[in-house]
């Protein structure tokens, strides 16, 4: 079909753009690698954070941030190339993305981010491993373990979802998984996404039903979730988290059955109110505006729900408005910048997605 070579050749310009850059670039969180961002302030942190943010890309480069590899970023890559059977592109990012392992006691390893985070919740240094960088580098090896034949032992991380994470129950006997060993929040895409990835690596299923369990109890009667409870700055609904809750329920669902209800209530809230009247993604509820991360979940979502048409609507907009000549592509609509995670690594794997 004539789609399916526009978006070939979208996907092949944006890969050849990427792996041009050597997977490397700038983030939207990555203002604390500045030396001037590290002051032990935490409001001081959060503002320099958010306004490097906002700001254009070269101000990076003045306050000397360098482009650099996030280890998220290159697991998204991998698990593209894997599901496009590119083995060695796969490989070759593979290679990289070990060497940012954070290696733990007995023997485990996690993944986190490559550069010191603040949020109004908590501070977390470099490569603190986190449940959802760590998880997706398991979807991304167990994807080309399965395409390639490759025998990484992915039981390498049941260590970090067991000692070092923390489990723990709610007020009303609710399990959780926390965000990074840091931290006791409850926040539900990383709980669901940690369950579903601790399961893939060989861990305990009933810890993956009683996630998965968790989500049920706390959904709303329109069928929406915050991004998470307990502190006010979590309660809000968005696109990005929404979509996470909805793949990691389906990904419980086939492997252990059930909670079909939960995620068909969700996925009806999701497209009644989480898409403008043009059938394009709004990053939150009630709002309006949307960037490349919002557009490559929802492609994800819809192709995994399948909303083939929908989805083919929404890539041939990607293409067309996200994606430079030189296959760099665009925080957004209106904004030219290019980060490498953000939208680079998260409109591939989008592209790549089978329907």
């Amino acid at each position: 079909m004539e789609e399916d070579r526009l978006t070939s050749e979208c996907l092949r310009r944006i890969l050849r753009y990427a792996e041009g850059k050597g997977w490397r670039g700038y983030d939207p969180y990555d203002g604390l690698l500045s030396p001037l961002g590290n002051l032990p302030i935490p409001l001081y942190r959060l503002l320099f954070q958010q306004v490097l943010k906002r700001s254009p890309l070269w101000l990076r480069r003045v306050l000397l941030i360098p482009e650099s590899h996030n280890p998220k970023g290159l697991a998204l890559f991998l698990w593209a190339y894997s599901l496009l059977g590119d083995e060695g592109r796969a490989r070759r990012v593979f290679e990289i993305l070990i060497r940012y392992r954070t290696d733990l006691e007995g023997g485990g390893i996690g993944f986190g981010y490559n550069f010191n985070w603040q949020s109004s919740v908590f501070y977390v240094p470099a490569y603190t491993p986190n449940t959802i960088a760590t998880s997706f580098a398991i979807f991304a090896i167990s994807e080309a373990n399965r395409r390639f034949g490759w025998d990484f032992p992915l039981e390498r991380f049941l260590p970090f979802y067991e000692r070092y994470l923390n489990r723990f129950r709610d007020e009303n006997g609710k399990l959780w998984m926390s965000y990074t060993p840091l931290d006791r929040l409850r926040i539900f895409n990383a709980s669901i996404l940690g369950a579903v990835a601790y399961a893939t690596a060989g861990g305990d299923l009933d810890v993956l039903r009683e996630v998965a369990d968790t989500l049920s109890y706390y959904q709303r009667d329109d069928g929406s979730w915050p991004y998470g409870l307990g502190h006010p700055r979590m309660d809000y609904v968005d696109h990005i988290h929404t979509a996470y809750n909805l793949w990691g329920l389906r990904w419980a669902s086939e492997v252990v059955g059930g909670w079909e209800e939960t995620v068909s209530d969700g996925f009806n809230f999701y497209l009644r109110n989480l898409f403008n009247d043009e059938g394009l993604p709004v990053g939150r509820l009630g709002g309006r505006g949307h960037d490349t991360h919002d557009v490559a979940a929802a492609l994800i979502t819809l192709k995994m729900f399948g909303e083939r048409e929908r989805a083919i609507e929404i890539e041939r907009y990607a293409c067309a408005h996200l994606v430079g000549e030189d296959g760099r592509v665009f925080n957004g609509p209106k904004d030219r910048r290019t980060f490498m995670r953000w939208s680079v690594a998260w409109l591939s794997l989008a592209l790549a997605f089978p329907t």
